[in-house]
């Protein structure tokens, strides 16, 4: 607008309008003859297009046929929605086969049971908890029972840390012994890995009947 603008002169006392007239009031549908399209009604979204009339004004035979099958077609069957697996997901054979007994317990057991959502909150979480449980165990096993020596590449291998123990005369005074027998000496195996005295190679079998 720039220099052109000249502000409009007060007509009222309305602060929400710059002339101060007050916006038009807003009228209600109950308790008046005017058609639905003539009110003021911020709210309404539908204004003339409620009237189904209207709606199909001007539409030839051909369009008011193919709106009826629309129509129609919003009224679903009392069996839909139909699930089918084979257009919801798409799975390889090794996923089909593994899955197998957990969908036949879904779908005989657990849906009829608890229904759709419990069922399938159970279908999806206990599987997950028993890998994650056995895929726990399995690497406690493997490091506890396999554990890495001079003699086998395979296992975890564990380097116990130092203990620092500020009053460990006190301790030795008090419970003689204690400290030894509850901490990890590496000096007691001659600094070799705890495995090394069982190893079954390299052992002194004595003398032998061999002739070299």
């Amino acid at each position: 607008m720039g220099n052109q603008y000249v502000k409009p002169p007060r007509e009222g006392s309305s602060p929400y309008t710059r002339s101060g007239i007050p916006p038009p009031t807003t009228l209600k549908k109950s308790g008046s003859d005017l058609p639905s399209h003539r009110f003021n009604d911020p709210m309404s979204l539908e204004l003339h297009m409620a009237d189904e009339r209207v709606r199909a004004a001007g539409l030839s035979p051909a369009e008011r046929e193919w709106r009826m099958k629309w129509v129609k077609d919003q009224h679903l069957h009392p069996d839909e929605p139909i699930v089918v697996d084979a257009v919801h997901r798409q799975l390889n054979p090794i996923r089909v086969l593994y899955r197998w007994p957990w969908d036949k317990l879904y779908m005989h057991f657990l849906k009829p049971t608890f229904g759709v959502y419990y069922g399938t909150v159970i279908r999806v979480t206990v599987p997950k908890v028993i890998l994650t449980f056995l895929a726990l165990e399995t690497m406690y096993y493997y490091w506890k029972y396999e554990v890495k020596d001079w003699q086998h590449l395979r296992g975890i291998e564990t380097m116990p840390l130092k203990q620092v123990i500020t009053n460990a005369k006190e301790i030795e005074a008090k419970y003689p012994g204690l400290i030894a027998r509850g901490l990890d000496d590496p000096a007691r195996h001659g600094y070799y890995s705890p495995t090394f005295d069982k190893r079954t190679a390299y052992l002194d079998v004595g003398v032998t009947q061999r002739p070299w």
